[in-house]
């Protein structure tokens, strides 16, 4: 099934088919675009979760697919700190984000992409300068990256490991936009998360927000 968006922009709504994201890209004369990871290139939510679900299982706890999915677009700490407030015994955060983050990794190579945003970027001219803006720590967004064989079509990646605050915090997005040079005004980003998209609005920056199929 094809997904739907919604582009935020000068304070209105507009559904938008991804069939006509390139020509809305030109007729808004957008000059950089910034796309965010997880849900948005790469489908891994999955993957995320199960990691998520292994670490926290070595440790005794467990972790449902509602409870996660219901959170899609937290940064992993900020989950992992959520979830070690309603269970009971001792959870070690960073301990629990480090076994993730390793098994993720290590089942990399079953990413596969989001196929109508990669699409757009086959379809987008060479010269645009593109940026990735995620929650993700940087070995997670490199490894996705490398899986779905984009890396190399990217000027920049900000990540929470930069010391970045998460989104919401439009801090990932700012940066991304000052080393893609282009006017705050000229700049669209691609989300999926209601805190992606917060943290785009919140940087002055117009937003495609990518909706459950």
């Amino acid at each position: 099934m094809t997904k739907r968006s919604i582009l935020f922009a000068n304070g209105t709504e507009q559904v938008v088919c991804p069939i006509d994201w390139q020509a809305m890209i030109t007729a808004r004369d957008y000059r950089a675009v910034i796309f965010d990871n997880d849900g948005t290139l790469v489908d891994s939510e999955e993957t995320h979760f199960q990691s998520l679900r292994y670490a926290l299982q070595s440790q005794g706890h467990s972790m449902t697919h509602d409870w996660y999915f219901s959170r899609t677009g937290l940064d992993r700490i900020s989950l992992l700190r959520a979830f070690a407030a309603q269970v009971d015994g001792h959870l070690d955060i960073e301990g629990a984000a480090q076994d993730s983050i390793a098994a993720f990794i290590l089942k990399a190579q079953t990413l596969q992409p989001i196929p109508e945003t990669v699409e757009l970027i086959s379809k987008l001219d060479p010269a645009m300068p593109m940026a990735v803006g995620t929650n993700a720590e940087g070995p997670v967004a490199l490894v996705s990256l490398h899986a779905i064989g984009l890396i190399h079509r990217f000027a920049h990646i900000a990540t929470v490991s930069d010391g970045f605050a998460p989104k919401p915090a439009p801090d990932i997005f700012l940066d991304c936009a000052r080393r893609l040079g282009a006017p705050i005004s000229k700049i669209l980003v691609f989300e999926d998360s209601d805190s992606g998209v917060a943290a785009a609005l919140a940087a002055n920056l117009d937003v495609v927000q990518i909706l459950p199929n």
